[in-house]
């Protein structure tokens, strides 16, 4: 028995000076060493026999951990000096061990049953492996160095390696919120809707919460809905919008995003219609920009960076509800017409903040050419999204206009090009993080996803989360705020306003509209009257809002 328990002591020794090395298992050594039966023994009968177990499991421990310390010096040093014929000498000792292993499982003979296994165990640890490294190269992300300040003489933000410089030359770090809602209705974000949904019986659906559910709602949807309906006859559309507008954003608005929340940027979705009529022709400028104009000077007043966001595209550069669409349908891109629309749009703004409001146009961050880009409905930003990219940048630079140009991708880095590939200059990479499954994937794995995508792919770019939000979280929040800004991400939230329905909670906006959606239905555009309207627009007041979960984390944010 003495003899028994001093050489289980050697064993459990060489097991723990084993265990630096890289690849080779603790449990393949003990079991190499005719150990292993022992242990699992030990501790699956340690209430039956527990003075022996615990004496055996601690002589055990302390020697791993005895073995582990005195010989990490010299494995270290024979690593350092001599790696290859360790590394082999290693190998050889695991590779020799299989046989052992091979009578330990009692295998018999080899069948598809058991090479099936044998591959799933491969292909298991090699995820493992994969998901490990990955986590490990996310917590231990080194941010190149940058340089803190450049020579600017454009009078507008600029782009150098991967960070931005604003006109006086200063890196500049933007942090913001998005004002979604606006220009582009988005169905769960909105007070208005059509008809909601009914069961086969007439009544209407409900979520878990009792709230009306309501069938996707675009800004197509809503335009035509006011357009037809027949209760707002005389009353001019525009007019209308306008109203709308003017309740879902004012000048204390910008006021609340500068000094209570102290960010710096807002990035503005807009829509084609804007710009363009609804026969594609250009609007008159003074008519196509007077809201933007009114919106970037508003937000100069209080020295916040605008991100001019095309979020609908004639057609659609997407097929979802939000870029506009009714249809599910990615219409720009086998267009002609669309995209020619679209390029002339372009050329429209440009010229606009270049020539004709040049004071403007200093406010604006960057252009982001367009909205979550997919070729085809739920597909992705790929090689004709990049040569169509590449058709506006050159639209753009041909005016003169050196504003930053932001490209996006779904969902990550993999779906962009290297930009030296275009020969694109002074621009910004921007994706959209969300992690839809916050309960089943943990914040740090989903990061490292997003890292493991990066590998390989060292574009020498800026990078905008420029939608995200991290639900309910608020650790989750501090974190990844935080991890941002220790990247050089710039970022702005979704959204600065929304309403609170079901599973869209308080987190989606810093102001919420409660809207009673368990009795009252939301406004339907198509049958409302014209007070019913004024009083739909009226509950997007920010006095009329509410603060959640958002509001918190960037008030303790700018605490920071």
């Amino acid at each position: 028995m003495k003899q028994r328990n001093i050489t289980s002591i050697w064993k459990a020794f060489l097991i723990g000076a084993t265990m630096i090395v890289p690849g080779v298992s603790g449990g393949t050594m003990a079991m190499i060493l005719g150990i292993y039966d022992r242990l699992l023994s030990a501790v699956s009968s340690f209430r039956k026999h527990p003075g022996d177990n615990f004496l055996f499991l601690t002589m055990f421990a302390v020697s791993a951990g005895l073995g582990l310390f005195l010989f990490s010096t010299p494995v270290s040093w024979l690593l350092e000096h001599y790696e290859v014929p360790v590394l082999y000498f290693f190998i050889g000792a695991v590779a020799g061990g299989i046989p052992l292993i091979e009578r330990k499982s009692g295998i018999k003979r080899v069948d598809i049953t058991t090479i099936f296994c044998l591959l799933a165990g491969a292909v298991i640890v090699l995820l493992a492996l994969i998901v490990g490294g990955a986590v490990l190269y996310s917590m231990n992300y080194t941010v190149p160095q940058q340089a803190e300040k450049i020579e600017n003489t454009t009078g507008l933000v600029q782009a150098s390696g991967r960070s931005l410089y604003d006109a006086q030359g200063n890196r500049l770090h933007l942090t913001g919120i998005n004002a979604g809602q606006i220009l582009l209705q988005e169905g769960w974000m909105s007070p208005f809707a059509l008809e909601p949904k009914k069961n086969p019986d007439g009544s209407f659906v409900t979520d878990a919460d009792g709230n009306l559910q309501y069938p996707e709602f675009s800004e197509e949807d809503f335009r035509a809905g006011l357009k037809h309906n027949p209760n707002l006859t005389g009353y001019d559309l525009e007019e209308l919008l306008q109203y709308y507008y003017d309740c879902s954003f004012t000048e204390e608005d910008f006021r609340i995003i500068k000094e209570d929340l102290q960010l710096n940027t807002v990035r503005l979705p807009f829509y084609y219609l804007n710009i363009l009529n609804e026969d594609l022709t250009l609007k008159d400028e003074d008519e196509a920009f007077a809201y933007l104009d009114w919106f970037i000077g508003e937000a100069a007043k209080q020295e916040l960076y605008i991100v001019l966001d095309l979020h609908g595209t004639p057609g659609s550069q997407n097929g979802y509800e939000h870029s506009g669409a009714a249809e599910r349908v990615a219409g720009l891109w086998e267009s002609e017409e669309n995209k020619a629309a679209t390029v002339a749009l372009w050329d429209l703004i440009s010229h606009h903040y270049t020539v004709t409001r040049p004071d403007l146009g200093a406010w604006i961050a960057t252009y982001d050419l367009m909205n979550e880009p997919t070729y085809r409905y739920k597909s992705g930003t790929t090689k004709q999204c990049w040569d169509f990219f590449d058709t506006l940048y050159d639209t753009i630079r041909e005016n003169g206009d050196e504003h930053v140009i932001t490209m996006e991708g779904c969902w990550d880095f993999a779906s962009l090009p290297d930009p030296d590939k275009y020969g694109w200059e002074n621009v910004q990479y921007e994706y959209h993080w969300y992690n839809w499954w916050p309960d089943k994937i943990p914040y740090p794995l989903f990061y490292a996803y997003q890292d493991l995508s990066n590998i390989g792919r060292n574009y020498d770019v800026p990078m905008l989360i420029g939608e995200f939000t991290l639900f309910e979280d608020k650790e989750a929040w501090n974190n990844g705020l935080n991890l941002f800004d220790q990247r050089g991400y710039s970022w702005t939230i979704w959204n600065y306003k929304t309403t609170v329905t079901g599973w869209w909670t308080s987190s989606w906006g810093v102001y919420t509209c409660q809207l009673n959606l368990t009795d009252t239905p939301k406004c339907n555009v198509s049958t409302c009257t014209y007070e019913e309207f004024i009083a739909a627009c009226e509950t997007m007041r920010t006095e009329n809002c509410a603060t959640g979960t958002l509001y918190d984390v960037l008030k303790d944010y700018s605490d920071q």
